[in-house]
C-alpha cells in the first residue's frame, strides 16, 4: 500500500494544526495514523477536521516528545471495509422506531468492532514484544476484522428487513381500514330507513308516510269519526281548523260549524229593570227564588220600638238576632244569638219582643218593658240590656 502524499501542508512549530493544500485527509487518513512532517519527524494524527485540516500530537517540532507507533496493528483494507459497512448502515436509517433500534444495534456492533480492533492492537503489540507469532497474530487480526465487517453487514441486512416489515405493516393497516369503511358503508345501506327494535319493528321504511300519517302512527291515535243520524261517532284526533274556522265550534258530526245566533233573551242593554223579558221570566220563577236581607244592628230601649228596612220583598220568614257588644254570660264580643219573637213574663214583668207592621220593605219590633232575654252558654236565660247587645233582623223574601 502506497503512502498518501498528494498536495502540500503547512505547519507551525509548537502548534498541533496541520493545514493542507490540495489534500483529501478524510478519505486517505484516520485517527492513529503516522504523520511525517516537513522536519522529517513523525507525529500521531489525533483528529481529522476536514480534507484540508487535521491535528497532530505532539505539537510540531517538540524536541522532547516521542511516541511508539503500532505499525502492524491492523490491516488497513479490513478497517476500510468496516468503515464502509458502517457508512452503509448509517445511510439506511430512517425516522421509524424499528429502524432507530436497528441503527442502535449497528452502532453497538461498531462499538464491538472498535473493541475488537483494540484487542487486535494488543495482540500485535504482544507479538512485536515477543518477536514470535507475528504472522499468526496478524492473520488472526485480519480474520477478526473481516468477521467484524461481516457482523456489520448482517446488522445492515437486519435494518433493511426491519424497514420492509414496517412498510408491510403500514400496507396491512391501510387494507384493514379500507375493509372497515366498506363494512360500515354496507351496514348503513342495510339499516337505512329501518325502524329500531321494539314496537313497530316490522316497519321497513318511513319514506312513504305523510306528516299526518306519521303523527298518528307515533301517537297511536286514529282520526275522529263524527256521529251520523244512525251511528255513533268514534273518538280520535280532531280535524285541524282552517283560518276560516277560527270562529266556529266542532260539532258531533266531526265538522266545524258556525256559533249559534239569535239568543232567546236578546241583547242586554241599559238597567236590569229595562230587561222586561228577563224580568217577566224571573217573576214567573218567583215561587222558587228567595232573597235574604240582613239588616245592620241597631240600638234599642226597654219598651220602645225599632224600625228596620229590607229589600227581600214580601217576607216569608223573619229572624231576630242579638249582636253582643260586651262579653257577658259566656258570650264573646261580636257573637250572634237568635232570640224568639214573643213575650216572656216574670213576676208580671214583660220581657221579649213582638214583630209588627211587616211589609215588603220594612218591619217594626216592639221591645218588652223589661227588655230582652237570651239563653247563655249553659242554656239558662238571662236579661239582656241595651248596653250589652244591638238588635238586627234577617228577612227571607
Amino acid at each position: 500500500m502506497t503512502w498518501y502524499k498528494t498536495g502540500t501542508v503547512a505547519v507551525t512549530p509548537g502548534s498541533n494544526a496541520v493545514i493542507g493544500t490540495g489534500t483529501a485527509f478524510i478519505a486517505n487518513s484516520r485517527v492513529g495514523d503516522g504523520f511525517r512532517g516537513p522536519d522529517g519527524g513523525w507525529y500521531e494524527v489525533t483528529n481529522i477536521a476536514s480534507d484540508t485540516a487535521l491535528s497532530i500530537a505532539p505539537p510540531y517540532g517538540d524536541p522532547s516528545a516521542y511516541a511508539l507507533a503500532p505499525l502492524q496493528g491492523y490491516v488497513k483494507e479490513s478497517a476500510d471495509a468496516l468503515r464502509a459497512a458502517t457508512q452503509v448502515i448509517a445511510s439506511g436509517v430512517t425516522d421509524m422506531q424499528e429502524q432507530v433500534a436497528a441503527a442502535t444495534e449497528a452502532a453497538e456492533s461498531a462499538g464491538q468492532s472498535k473493541a475488537v480492533a483494540t484487542e487486535q492492537a494488543g495482540i500485535a503489540t504482544a507479538a512485536a514484544e515477543a518477536s514470535t507469532g507475528i504472522k499468526e497474530a496478524a492473520q488472526l487480526a485480519a480474520q477478526q476484522s473481516q468477521g467484524s465487517a461481516q457482523a456489520s453487514g448482517a446488522a445492515a441486512d437486519r435494518s433493511e428487513t426491519a424497514r420492509d416489515s414496517i412498510i408491510q405493516s403500514e400496507q396491512a393497516a391501510a387494507v384493514s381500514a379500507a375493509a372497515a369503511k366498506d363494512s360500515a358503508d354496507r351496514a348503513e345501506e342495510v339499516t337505512e330507513g329501518k325502524a329500531a327494535s321494539g314496537d313497530n319493528n316490522d316497519i321497513t321504511s318511513l319514506r312513504a308516510l305523510t306528516a299526518d300519517g306519521f303523527d298518528r302512527l307515533r301517537q297511536g291515535i286514529v282520526a275522529m269519526v263524527g256521529a251520523t243520524a244512525s251511528a255513533v261517532g268514534v273518538k280520535g284526533l280532531v280535524p285541524a281548523p282552517s283560518v276560516a274556522d277560527r270562529l266556529k265550534v266542532l260539532s258531533g258530526a266531526g265538522t266545524w260549524v258556525p256559533l249559534p245566533t239569535g239568543a232567546a233573551w236578546g241583547g242586554i242593554t241599559g238597567l236590569l229593570a229595562d230587561q222586561t223579558d228577563l224580568k217577566a221570566a224571573l217573576d214567573a220563577k218567583g215561587s222558587i227564588i228567595t232573597k235574604e236581607t240582613v239588616t245592620a244592628g241597631q240600638g234599642w230601649t226597654n219598651g220602645g220600638q225599632v224600625n228596620f228596612t229590607h229589600t227581600s220583598g214580601q217576607p216569608k220568614a223573619v229572624t231576630m238576632e242579638l249582636v253582643f257588644k260586651q262579653a257577658v254570660a259566656g258570650m264573646a264580643v261580636g257573637q250572634i244569638m237568635v232570640i224568639s219573637c214573643g213575650a216572656y213574663y216574670v213576676n208580671s214583668t214583660y220581657y221579649g219582643c213582638d214583630l209588627r207592621k211587616l211589609t215588603p220593605t220594612s218591619a217594626q219590633i216592639q221591645i218588652g218593658a223589661a227588655g230582652l232575654y237570651c239563653y247563655d252558654a249553659a242554656g239558662a236565660t238571662f236579661a239582656v240590656t241595651p248596653a250589652m247587645a244591638d238588635l238586627r233582623l234577617r228577612v227571607l223574601g
